[in-house]
């Protein structure tokens, strides 16, 4: 299984398994085992066979990843074909930006340099699957639109380029489900237009995506995000940035094809249930 390093994420995973122990230690024991059992099988369900008995399905054996469409996966590229694709996507986005809106990008970060590929991964139904997740680095400008019409223009831009790469229209996370507070303290405003951070996405075909955020300290009316924000010494982070990244949830590596078809094989013509929670 794929780990991270980053000292931040273990420390956050530190607190997660912390806070978990503590809501199981308020569970009856007989909960606490149903849990156990139920996380260690994983997902199933019931299926008919062809001449009417049933049988169990196990899908924590699914070779493929939930939420993502199996097909798309067979016909869609390797890790290495997405990634050199995607960054060639983000690299046409980065030139009209810089034309339109006379925007410079900054180097690529050295101290978050990492492989951009990750697996194998989990495949949400409680077991692993043969897909590998691609994660490249964020590409950063070194200022910012301001005006929420030339947001928009970028984000139209962006748009019109991720379609040639097969991609759908980008979305806005508006994250409505947040409470008012929440919103205004990790985005800076309630609209938008008000805030220090939008971000949204376009996705492409077995799970790929492009990520782009606007980070704008001028809307940033009390300074709370000004040291929040601010970068460690050395490093490229940018503060007043439009950022770019490519990334996929699942692709398939070429030398696991044969074995992807074998283990997909009793999965076929089902349908998937909801994931594990995470």
């Amino acid at each position: 299984m794929a780990q991270v390093k980053s000292g931040g994420y273990r420390r956050w995973w530190i607190v997660g398994a912390v806070l978990a122990v503590a809501a199981l230690a308020a569970v009856p024991v007989g909960g606490v085992a149903h849990y156990m059992i139920s996380n260690a099988v994983g997902r199933t369900t019931t299926a008919t066979n062809a001449d009417g008995t049933e049988r169990t399905v196990y899908w924590r054996d699914y070779p493929g990843v939930a939420g993502v469409d199996p097909q798309e996966i067979m016909e869609g590229p390797t890790p290495e074909e997405g990634s050199t694709a995607g960054q060639a996507m983000v690299a046409e986005i980065k030139a009209a930006l810089s034309a339109e809106f006379q925007l410079a990008w900054a180097p690529e970060d050295a101290q978050a340099r990492t492989s951009p590929f990750h697996g194998p991964v989990e495949n949400g139904y409680g077991g692993e699957s043969l897909l590998t997740v691609v994660n490249s680095p964020e590409s950063q400008s070194t200022s910012v639109p301001e005006a929420w019409a030339d947001k928009q223009r970028a984000i139209s831009l962006i748009g019109g380029i991720a379609r040639k790469y097969g991609f759908g229209a980008p979305t806005i996370d508006t994250s409505e489900t947040w409470p008012a507070e929440d919103r205004i303290r990790n985005l800076g405003g309630l609209t938008p237009d008000k805030q220090v951070i939008v971000y949204g996405m376009a996705f492409g075909p077995a799970g790929q995506w492009l990520s782009f955020r606007f980070q704008d300290l001028s809307k940033d009316s009390d300074g709370a995000f000004e040291g929040r924000l601010h970068p460690p010494e050395g490093s490229q982070w940018q503060m007043n940035t439009l950022a770019l990244s490519y990334g996929a949830n699942g692709l398939l590596p070429a030398e696991n094809r044969k074995e992807f078809e074998a283990r997909f094989e009793p999965f076929h013509g089902l349908t998937p249930p909801e994931p594990l929670e995470s």
